[in-house]
Protein backbone atom coordinates (compact mmCIF):
# COMPACT_ATOMS: atom_id res chain seq x y z
CA UNK A 1 0.00 0.00 0.00
CA UNK A 2 2.80 2.32 1.04
CA UNK A 3 4.78 1.27 -1.80
CA UNK A 4 1.76 2.13 -4.16
CA UNK A 5 1.08 5.50 -2.94
CA UNK A 6 4.74 6.62 -3.55
CA UNK A 7 5.08 5.35 -7.23
CA UNK A 8 1.71 7.14 -7.86
CA UNK A 9 3.00 10.23 -9.58
CA UNK A 10 -0.83 11.89 -9.66
CA UNK A 11 -0.84 12.17 -6.08
CA UNK A 12 0.87 15.04 -3.99
CA UNK A 13 4.72 15.44 -2.92
CA UNK A 14 3.58 15.62 0.41
CA UNK A 15 1.28 12.71 0.57
CA UNK A 16 3.87 10.99 -1.62
CA UNK A 17 6.90 11.85 1.59
CA UNK A 18 4.46 10.87 4.67
CA UNK A 19 3.95 7.52 2.86
CA UNK A 20 8.07 6.98 2.26
CA UNK A 21 8.29 8.21 5.57
CA UNK A 22 6.28 5.61 7.15
CA UNK A 23 7.37 2.91 4.79
CA UNK A 24 10.76 3.52 6.29
CA UNK A 25 9.92 4.27 9.89
CA UNK A 26 8.61 0.37 9.61
CA UNK A 27 11.87 -0.91 7.59
CA UNK A 28 14.04 0.31 10.79
CA UNK A 29 11.61 -0.98 12.94
CA UNK A 30 12.20 -4.40 11.52
CA UNK A 31 16.34 -3.99 10.77
CA UNK A 32 15.63 -4.33 7.36
CA UNK A 33 18.45 -2.26 6.56
CA UNK A 34 19.57 -3.39 3.04
CA UNK A 35 16.15 -2.82 1.55
CA UNK A 36 16.19 0.28 3.86
CA UNK A 37 19.22 1.46 2.28
CA UNK A 38 17.46 0.89 -1.83
CA UNK A 39 14.46 2.06 -0.57
CA UNK A 40 16.21 5.99 -0.20
CA UNK A 41 18.54 5.61 -3.06
CA UNK A 42 15.34 4.89 -5.42
CA UNK A 43 13.59 8.07 -3.70
CA UNK A 44 16.44 10.10 -3.33
CA UNK A 45 15.85 12.02 -7.14
CA UNK A 46 11.97 13.01 -6.03
CA UNK A 47 12.71 13.78 -2.45
CA UNK A 48 16.66 14.44 -1.94
CA UNK A 49 15.94 18.28 -1.47
CA UNK A 50 13.77 17.58 1.55
CA UNK A 51 15.40 18.52 4.48
CA UNK A 52 14.29 15.53 6.77
CA UNK A 53 16.01 13.63 3.72
CA UNK A 54 19.05 13.93 5.71
CA UNK A 55 17.67 12.04 8.54
CA UNK A 56 17.19 9.13 6.30
CA UNK A 57 20.89 9.58 4.28
CA UNK A 58 22.03 9.12 8.09
CA UNK A 59 20.42 6.07 8.73
CA UNK A 60 20.98 4.23 5.44
CA UNK A 61 25.07 5.31 6.02
CA UNK A 62 25.19 4.18 9.45
CA UNK A 63 23.55 0.51 8.90
CA UNK A 64 26.69 -0.30 6.95
CA UNK A 65 29.01 -0.16 10.21
CA UNK A 66 31.94 0.85 9.08
CA UNK A 67 34.02 3.69 10.51
CA UNK A 68 33.73 5.96 7.60
CA UNK A 69 30.22 5.02 7.30
CA UNK A 70 29.36 6.03 10.69
CA UNK A 71 30.90 9.70 10.50
CA UNK A 72 29.15 9.95 7.12
CA UNK A 73 25.90 9.76 9.08
CA UNK A 74 27.03 11.91 11.28
CA UNK A 75 27.43 15.16 9.13
CA UNK A 76 24.28 14.02 7.41
CA UNK A 77 22.54 14.35 10.73
CA UNK A 78 24.15 17.46 11.51
CA UNK A 79 22.98 18.55 8.07
CA UNK A 80 19.39 17.89 8.50
CA UNK A 81 19.99 20.07 12.45
CA UNK A 82 21.09 22.76 10.14
CA UNK A 83 18.16 22.70 8.38
CA UNK A 84 15.33 21.93 11.12
CA UNK A 85 16.90 22.71 14.23
CA UNK A 86 13.71 22.67 16.57
CA UNK A 87 12.99 19.07 16.14
CA UNK A 88 13.82 16.98 18.91
CA UNK A 89 13.96 13.77 16.83
CA UNK A 90 16.17 15.28 14.63
CA UNK A 91 18.68 17.02 17.51
CA UNK A 92 18.96 13.43 18.89
CA UNK A 93 19.55 11.36 16.15
CA UNK A 94 22.84 13.78 15.82
CA UNK A 95 23.78 12.75 19.24
CA UNK A 96 23.45 9.52 19.13
CA UNK A 97 24.64 8.67 15.77
CA UNK A 98 27.97 11.05 17.12
CA UNK A 99 28.20 9.39 20.16
CA UNK A 100 28.06 5.78 18.57
CA UNK A 101 31.30 7.15 16.56
CA UNK A 102 32.80 8.61 19.46
CA UNK A 103 32.72 5.23 21.30
CA UNK A 104 34.53 3.21 18.73
CA UNK A 105 37.37 5.68 19.09
CA UNK A 106 40.59 4.85 21.73
CA UNK A 107 39.63 8.64 22.25
CA UNK A 108 37.95 11.57 21.10
CA UNK A 109 39.62 13.30 17.90
CA UNK A 110 38.74 16.72 19.53
CA UNK A 111 38.63 17.13 22.99
CA UNK A 112 35.63 19.03 23.07
CA UNK A 113 32.99 16.89 20.61
CA UNK A 114 31.72 15.39 23.65
CA UNK A 115 30.86 18.71 25.32
CA UNK A 116 28.73 19.41 21.59
CA UNK A 117 27.34 16.19 21.72
CA UNK A 118 26.02 16.78 25.55
CA UNK A 119 24.63 19.92 24.13
CA UNK A 120 22.81 18.17 21.36
CA UNK A 121 21.33 15.38 23.65
CA UNK A 122 20.36 18.33 26.28
CA UNK A 123 18.83 19.96 23.56
CA UNK A 124 16.51 17.12 22.40
CA UNK A 125 15.50 16.43 25.88
CA UNK A 126 14.69 19.75 26.83
CA UNK A 127 12.99 19.94 23.16
CA UNK A 128 10.74 16.83 23.99
CA UNK A 129 10.08 18.13 28.04
CA UNK A 130 11.69 15.35 29.37
CA UNK A 131 8.84 12.85 28.13
CA UNK A 132 11.12 10.35 25.66
CA UNK A 133 12.99 7.72 27.37
CA UNK A 134 15.45 6.62 24.82
CA UNK A 135 16.98 9.88 25.18
CA UNK A 136 17.76 9.58 28.58
CA UNK A 137 19.82 6.38 27.41
CA UNK A 138 21.55 8.82 24.85
CA UNK A 139 21.96 10.66 27.84
CA UNK A 140 23.65 7.99 29.79
CA UNK A 141 26.53 6.97 27.00
CA UNK A 142 27.78 10.42 26.82
CA UNK A 143 28.38 10.53 30.26
CA UNK A 144 29.83 7.00 30.57
CA UNK A 145 32.11 8.03 27.89
CA UNK A 146 33.01 11.36 30.38
CA UNK A 147 33.63 8.27 32.75
CA UNK A 148 30.60 9.64 35.15
CA UNK A 149 29.42 6.39 35.41
CA UNK A 150 26.91 6.84 38.36
CA UNK A 151 25.63 9.33 36.67
CA UNK A 152 25.43 7.59 33.64
CA UNK A 153 23.86 4.79 34.98
CA UNK A 154 21.34 7.20 36.78
CA UNK A 155 20.23 8.54 33.24
CA UNK A 156 20.02 4.67 31.97
CA UNK A 157 17.62 3.94 34.89
CA UNK A 158 15.43 7.12 34.31
CA UNK A 159 15.35 5.83 30.38
CA UNK A 160 13.71 2.28 31.63
CA UNK A 161 11.45 4.43 34.23
CA UNK A 162 10.25 6.62 31.64
CA UNK A 163 9.85 4.15 28.60
CA UNK A 164 5.91 3.46 27.57
CA UNK A 165 4.90 -0.33 28.98
CA UNK A 166 2.13 -0.45 26.72
CA UNK A 167 4.58 0.41 23.54
CA UNK A 168 5.62 -1.79 20.66
CA UNK A 169 8.78 -1.26 20.96
CA UNK A 170 9.07 -1.49 24.71
CA UNK A 171 10.58 -5.01 25.07
CA UNK A 172 13.27 -3.58 22.11
CA UNK A 173 14.17 -0.84 24.31
CA UNK A 174 14.50 -2.58 27.26
CA UNK A 175 17.28 -4.73 25.68
CA UNK A 176 18.74 -1.17 24.33
CA UNK A 177 18.54 -0.47 27.90
CA UNK A 178 19.93 -3.40 29.39
CA UNK A 179 22.48 -3.53 26.92
CA UNK A 180 23.70 0.02 28.07
CA UNK A 181 24.14 -0.73 31.75
CA UNK A 182 26.28 -3.77 30.90
CA UNK A 183 28.67 -1.53 28.42
CA UNK A 184 28.80 0.97 31.74
CA UNK A 185 30.16 -1.32 33.71
CA UNK A 186 32.54 -2.69 31.11
CA UNK A 187 33.68 0.74 30.79
CA UNK A 188 34.28 0.84 34.48
CA UNK A 189 35.94 -1.60 34.81
CA UNK A 190 38.32 -0.62 31.58
CA UNK A 191 39.07 2.51 33.40
CA UNK A 192 39.72 1.29 36.92
CA UNK A 193 41.78 -1.49 34.72
CA UNK A 194 43.47 1.36 32.82
CA UNK A 195 44.44 3.53 36.16
CA UNK A 196 45.94 0.65 37.89
CA UNK A 197 48.41 -0.13 34.34
CA UNK A 198 49.08 3.62 34.73
CA UNK A 199 50.37 3.25 38.91
CA UNK A 200 51.93 0.56 38.02
CA UNK A 201 53.67 1.83 35.25
CA UNK A 202 54.63 4.90 37.46
CA UNK A 203 56.23 2.78 40.48
CA UNK A 204 58.06 0.73 38.23
CA UNK A 205 59.52 3.99 36.84
CA UNK A 206 60.29 5.37 40.21
CA UNK A 207 61.60 1.60 41.38
CA UNK A 208 64.00 1.42 38.45
CA UNK A 209 65.19 5.32 38.79
CA UNK A 210 65.88 4.23 42.91
CA UNK A 211 68.17 1.21 41.85
CA UNK A 212 70.03 3.37 39.45
CA UNK A 213 70.82 5.61 41.89
CA UNK A 214 71.50 2.53 44.68
CA UNK A 215 73.51 1.26 41.63
CA UNK A 216 75.21 4.72 41.69
CA UNK A 217 75.57 5.07 45.27
CA UNK A 218 77.23 1.53 45.82
CA UNK A 219 79.60 2.69 42.77
CA UNK A 220 81.18 5.72 44.33
CA UNK A 221 81.28 4.15 47.91
CA UNK A 222 83.40 1.28 46.59
CA UNK A 223 85.72 3.54 44.87
CA UNK A 224 85.48 5.55 47.84
CA UNK A 225 86.83 3.07 50.18
CA UNK A 226 89.03 1.62 47.74
CA UNK A 227 90.70 4.70 47.83
CA UNK A 228 90.91 5.20 51.36
CA UNK A 229 92.10 1.81 51.81
CA UNK A 230 94.88 1.98 49.08
CA UNK A 231 95.98 5.37 51.44
CA UNK A 232 95.61 3.67 54.72
CA UNK A 233 97.91 0.80 53.62
CA UNK A 234 100.56 3.61 52.67
CA UNK A 235 99.94 5.53 55.61
CA UNK A 236 102.05 4.69 59.23
CA UNK A 237 100.20 3.65 62.77
CA UNK A 238 97.89 5.56 63.39
CA UNK A 239 96.92 7.90 60.42
CA UNK A 240 96.01 4.47 59.12
CA UNK A 241 93.51 3.65 61.69
CA UNK A 242 92.37 7.47 61.55
CA UNK A 243 91.51 7.63 58.02
CA UNK A 244 89.76 4.28 58.11
CA UNK A 245 87.85 5.64 60.79
CA UNK A 246 86.29 8.68 58.98
CA UNK A 247 85.66 6.58 56.26
CA UNK A 248 83.67 4.35 57.74
CA UNK A 249 81.76 7.18 59.17
CA UNK A 250 81.22 8.75 56.25
CA UNK A 251 79.80 5.75 54.38
CA UNK A 252 77.35 5.50 57.62
CA UNK A 253 76.23 8.70 57.04
CA UNK A 254 75.96 8.37 52.99
CA UNK A 255 73.71 5.29 53.81
CA UNK A 256 71.58 6.99 56.29
CA UNK A 257 71.09 9.77 54.44
CA UNK A 258 70.19 7.48 51.75
CA UNK A 259 67.63 5.67 53.42
CA UNK A 260 65.39 8.65 54.37
CA UNK A 261 65.34 9.27 50.44
CA UNK A 262 63.63 6.04 50.38
CA UNK A 263 61.73 6.63 52.88
CA UNK A 264 63.09 4.59 55.83
CA UNK A 265 62.02 5.21 59.28
CA UNK A 266 63.72 8.38 60.36
CA UNK A 267 64.65 7.17 63.98
CA UNK A 268 66.96 4.72 61.83
CA UNK A 269 68.33 7.71 59.95
CA UNK A 270 69.33 9.43 62.60
CA UNK A 271 70.83 6.45 64.59
CA UNK A 272 73.13 6.11 61.17
CA UNK A 273 73.92 9.35 60.90
CA UNK A 274 75.05 9.67 64.58
CA UNK A 275 76.75 6.81 64.19
CA UNK A 276 78.55 7.87 61.26
CA UNK A 277 79.26 11.42 63.02
CA UNK A 278 80.68 9.68 66.35
CA UNK A 279 83.25 7.72 63.73
CA UNK A 280 84.22 9.99 61.88
CA UNK A 281 84.71 12.66 65.40
CA UNK A 282 86.78 9.37 66.69
CA UNK A 283 88.69 9.54 63.47
CA UNK A 284 89.58 13.23 63.72
CA UNK A 285 90.37 13.85 67.82
CA UNK A 286 90.48 10.82 69.62
CA UNK A 287 93.88 9.83 67.90
CA UNK A 288 95.37 13.80 67.93
CA UNK A 289 94.42 13.12 72.38
CA UNK A 290 96.33 10.15 72.42
CA UNK A 291 99.32 11.53 70.32
CA UNK A 292 99.43 14.76 72.41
Amino acid sequence: MLRTILDAQHLRARTRFVALYTLLLRLRREERHAEYAATVLRYEDDFGSEPYFHTFRAIAARTRGDMASLRSAVEHSRRAVAAIPDVAAVVHQLAAFWVEYLERLDKPERPHDLDEVERQVDRAISLSQGRIAHYFETKGRVLALREEFEAARAAVAQAIELEPRTSRDYLRRLTQYQTTRVRIDLMQERSRWAQAHERFRTELTEFKAHQLQLLGLLAAVVAFIATAGNIASQSGGIDGIRLMLVASGAVAAVFGTFSLVNNSGIRRVIAAVMLGGALIAVGIFVPAAWVS
